[in-house]
């Protein structure tokens, strides 16, 4: 493997790059076709996926702040695909979870999800889509060690 020259090198800028064109496509096609937003989506997919949960649930789920996420879920209550209830085994708790219209578009996004996911898997050689899976699971978790290592480096707070 070379050694990187410059920043365009890096695997961490090849990724952000592919992550981030991916991530406009999907906020300009969802927001057209759905009027949601990616953030939006992002939320209403942890929701559809626990059917019902925490605004705290959903932010470690996306590795996000919990101030952002309520906001969120604010939206798309406004627009009628979340419902808030409270939990009845802790009065604090707010839970949500989708409406009919909020699966429904979670549902019509989700088809198209896939789509896209196999035309970008189906560029790849053939064979290869699995080792690509496996192989960012892999830098996954290193990734998510490297993390690890600097929170304990992390002096406590006084």
């Amino acid at each position: 493997m070379r050694e990187p020259k410059s920043v365009t090198d890096l695997l961490t800028y090849r990724l952000l790059r592919l992550s981030n064109t991916l991530g406009l496509y999907s906020n300009r096609r969802y927001r057209k076709q759905f009027n949601v937003t990616l953030p939006e989506w992002r939320v209403l997919s942890i929701i559809a996926l626990h059917e019902t949960t925490t605004a705290r649930d959903i932010s470690r789920a996306l590795a996000t702040d919990k101030a952002w996420v309520g906001l969120t879920v604010e939206k798309l209550v406004q627009h009628g695909l979340v419902q808030r209830s409270t939990d009845k085994r802790d009065l604090r708790r707010a839970l949500v979870s989708l409406t009919r219209p909020g699966k429904e578009v979670h549902d019509a996004i989700m088809a198209n999800a896939r789509r896209r996911q196999k035309r970008l898997l189906g560029a790849l050689p053939a064979g290869t889509a699995e080792t690509l899976i496996a192989c960012l699971d892999s830098l996954q978790a290193e990734a998510d060690r490297m993390l690890a290592e600097l929170d304990e480096e992390q002096p406590p707070k006084a």
